[in-house]
């Protein structure tokens, strides 16, 4: 379990307290500090582990970080404002075998397109941003489904295969911050993997915050990135079959 965090203070110890009490499954827990201030805090377990970088590297260098540092062959992704329920690892680790390489959970009172779905174009990525939808383009699936797969999954809480990881490298770490998630899941795909959404695993997740300050440095770069990221994948295949 990778949590990266970045002056969140209580709800990094949520989010922890969440993935110690994962139940038939042995979780141990790479927290990874991008530069909190104060440092990040965390409880005196033999299963959990700090790792500080003295300033913010960005979310994709700071979670291969965390990824490296362990050896498990299952590894999950975790937010720290998100909060997994006792089965929630265990569910997703029983899809998470063969060419299956992520798999992602539907999150506790929301659409499965709220977090998952067809690969963004630009005109979705700007709806989203400017508060008009809250979802993502939908996958053709049958309604008594309870796994389907997708082009993606954002990486609140994403499940993976070690190996899948390393086949292409991990997250893209030249991406500082978003969409790494979306770019992350769309290589594995082109790489053979495939990526799951399964609604017998919840998590605890807040939606996604509406009106995103675009014209912040912060928001200008994700902007950036999202071009980038659009034009890498251009020719990239966006629908998945069930």
């Amino acid at each position: 379990m990778v949590i990266l965090t970045w002056n969140d203070g209580d709800l990094l110890s949520r989010s922890i307290e969440s993935a110690l009490s994962s139940e038939h499954v042995n979780v141990n827990v790479i927290v990874v500090d991008n530069g909190s201030q104060p440092p990040a805090a965390i409880p005196d377990d033999p299963r959990v582990v700090l790792m500080r970088n003295e300033s913010n590297r960005g979310v994709a260098p700071a979670r291969n970080q965390g990824v490296g540092l362990g050896g498990a062959p299952l590894v999950c992704l975790l937010d720290s404002d998100a909060t997994l329920l006792p089965e929630t690892i265990a569910s997703l680790a029983e899809l998470a075998t063969g060419n299956v390489g992520l798999v992602a959970p539907v999150f506790s009172e929301q659409h499965p397109e709220e977090s998952a779905g067809r690969a963004p174009g630009l005109s979705r990525k700007a709806f989203r941003a400017l508060g008009l939808t809250g979802r993502y383009a939908s996958v053709r699936r049958h309604a008594d489904q309870s796994s389907w797969q997708v082009d993606f999954a954002i990486g609140a809480c994403q499940l993976f295969q070690r190996e899948a990881f390393d086949s292409i490298d991990g997250l893209d770490s030249t991406i500082f911050y978003g969409p790494e998630d979306v770019d992350f899941c769309l290589r594995l795909k082109a790489a053979g993997w495939t990526v799951m959404q399964t609604s017998s695993a919840t998590c605890h997740h807040p939606p996604r915050r509406r009106n995103r300050a675009l014209f912040t440095r912060r928001g200008l770069a994700h902007a950036r990135a999202v071009l980038r990221h659009v034009h890498r994948h251009r020719r990239s295949a966006r629908t998945v079959s069930t």
